[in-house]
């Protein structure tokens, strides 16, 4: 089993799935449901592609069986139906290992990306047509981080498709900006609304009496912040991850606040500043090293 062989089917694969995603996007009739579902198998393809340029080993499924490792470790004639019988990892730890190997941290969509293919293939549920055009961008935008360490420019892997995929990210990147901007725009109207009768030490008592407690969310981790429409001291939830050398780390999930009703997920998050961060205060702590990115 040629590992240059390997690699370059994959990658031809992904460069397949994502442009044809790209024109079931862009045109008539679009067919939104089509084009995420693709263009997740792109990634997970091109995140494949990566990781047999490295090691075939890395293909290798969680629990590989015995057939599995002979065929990735180049005793494919030992296997009664060869490459055919072959399991490898799937999308979201293939995205994790390659971000533990080659440090490419997954943008904040591409999460949302691989569960809406699931829901795609296995019951037929999809996304609504206004995220689309995030998750797609969040797959052109993953996509594009890899090509390096593939020797691939952009403009050679999405050919005719390129212009379509830079517009595609330029739009996502601008309407995400504009909805977060507009959340801002509402919640401070609503502060304004709650405060604009009361007396400096009303307003005190009201927001220490709204802000003592956190919107409910799924994440168990709550940690301190303020918020960014009215200042209020608030919440932000999200998970730990055990990083190097003992340290942990916080990554932010949602943020909501009591006093003028904002909520914020996913990359609304990182435009407010909100980014994960290590709990630990200690000196000796390398403010360069990062958490590994998963998919999750």
């Amino acid at each position: 089993m040629n590992q240059d062989e390997i690699r370059d089917e994959l990658v031809r694969s992904a460069q397949r799935w994502a442009r044809t995603a790209l024109d079931a996007y862009f045109e008539e009739p679009v067919d939104q449901d089509f084009a995420v579902h693709h263009m997740a198998v792109a990634v997970e393809h091109l995140a494949k592609g990566c990781l047999a340029s490295i090691a075939l080993t890395l293909l290798a499924d969680v629990r590989p069986s015995v057939e599995d490792l002979l065929v990735l470790g180049g005793q494919e004639d030992k296997v009664e139906k060869g490459r055919a019988s072959l399991r490898t990892v799937g999308g979201a730890e293939a995205v994790t290992r390659l971000a533990k190997v080659q440090n490419v941290k997954p943008p904040a969509h591409l999460a949302t990306l691989r569960d809406a293919r699931n829901g795609i293939t296995h019951m037929g549920w999809g996304r609504a047509s206004s995220e689309c055009r995030e998750l797609l961008a969040a797959g052109v935008t993953y996509i594009d981080s890899l090509l390096p360490a593939l020797e691939k420019e952009p403009s050679r892997f999405w050919e005719n498709h390129y212009e379509a995929s830079k517009n595609l990210v330029e739009k996502a990147t601008s309407e995400l900006k504009l909805r977060y901007e507009v959340k801002i725009r509402r919640a401070q109207e609503t502060f304004a609304k709650l405060t604009e009768r009361m007396t400096d030490s009303e307003k005190a008592a009201v927001i220490a009496g709204l802000s003592a407690a956190p919107l409910p969310s799924r994440w168990y981790l709550y940690i301190p912040t303020q918020c960014p429409a009215c200042e209020s001291p608030a919440l932000v939830s999200g998970r730990d991850k055990d990083g190097e050398y003992g340290d942990i780390w916080f990554l932010p999930r949602f943020f909501g606040c009591r006093v003028c009703k904002l909520t914020l997920t996913g990359p609304e998050l990182e435009l407010a500043g909100m980014k994960g961060h290590s709990l630990r205060t200690e000196e000796e702590v390398d403010d360069d090293w990062e958490p590994d990115s998963d998919f999750m």
